[in-house]
């Protein structure tokens, strides 16, 4: 007799056929996928001049239609400027990804093309479809970046954004942290920025380390006209935050596994 499939499902033995076998494996593999998405191995830097090109992709392609080249070349040695990148580390090898995900690693000229769950989810993370070493690293580089000036007490994020196909993953608030960090070691005591008025998403992330509204700019996107929100940290340089900011860097260590940004 044929047992069904109870509400916390659990399946008899005579309902496991190969077919169902073989949805399971690949099932796994998709979850397997998404732990690699998840904690991705990125760690926070200053921008170097040979991120420069990178850097300004992921630039247009979050603020295009808009999008003028800032001059990172011109102010890289800024001391009034920061610019600070999430870059995945040197060690990660494509091979160690790909066995991360259990693809086949056989000779490309016995296969030339990778399974189609493979070029999914390389394609997901913002890989090539192809496996080739160099266009994998290429690819991986440089995750997203912000741009930080200092004005008097305050430093400003003027732009910060993630390369599309690796937005979620927690890079974004990495930089954030990464930001924070150094102005507050360059003595800043507030951080202010600006944010559409619908990003609703990032208003959260800001909210969460303790930037409010303090003002409106009308029309100040000029790709629809819309409004940007004026949003101010309470001031960085106090015992409060110091608790505050500590305890949310814990929070996102636990959430992501890690949290790697270098010393300024």
């Amino acid at each position: 007799m044929t047992t069904k499939a109870t509400n916390y499902g659990k399946i008899s033995v005579a309902r496991r056929t190969p077919d169902f076998i073989k949805n399971q494996v690949r099932q796994n593999q998709i979850r397997n996928a998404v732990q690699l998405q998840e904690s991705l191995p990125v760690s926070v830097r200053r921008l170097r001049v040979d991120d420069i090109d990178q850097v300004v992709a992921i630039e247009k392609e979050a603020f295009s239609p808009l999008w003028v080249s800032s001059s990172f070349k011109r102010d890289i040695d800024n001391k009034r400027a920061n610019y600070l990148v999430a870059c995945f580390d040197e060690e990660v090898s494509p091979e160690e990804i790909l066995a991360e995900i259990g693809a086949d690693q056989s000779d490309p000229d016995d296969n030339p093309r990778p399974p189609k769950l493979l070029s999914r989810v390389l394609g997901r993370l913002g890989f090539s479809s192809s496996i080739e070493p160099t266009t994998v690293d290429d690819a991986f580089n440089i995750a997203g970046y912000v741009s930080v000036w200092y004005q008097g007490e305050e430093a400003h994020i003027t732009e910060i954004a993630v390369k599309e196909t690796l937005r979620g993953r927690g890079v974004g608030e990495l930089l954030l942290i990464g930001s924070l960090k150094a102005a507050i070691e360059y003595g800043s005591k507030v951080m202010t920025l600006e944010a559409r008025a619908s990003n609703f998403i990032a208003h959260r992330l800001y909210q969460k380390y303790s930037f409010k509204s303090v003002g409106i700019r009308k029309a100040y996107y000029s790709d629809n006209r819309e409004d940007a929100v004026i949003m101010t940290t309470n001031p960085i340089d106090t015992e409060e935050y110091e608790t505050l900011f500590a305890g949310l860097q814990t929070t996102y260590e636990t959430r992501w596994g890690r949290m790697d940004i270098d010393e300024y």
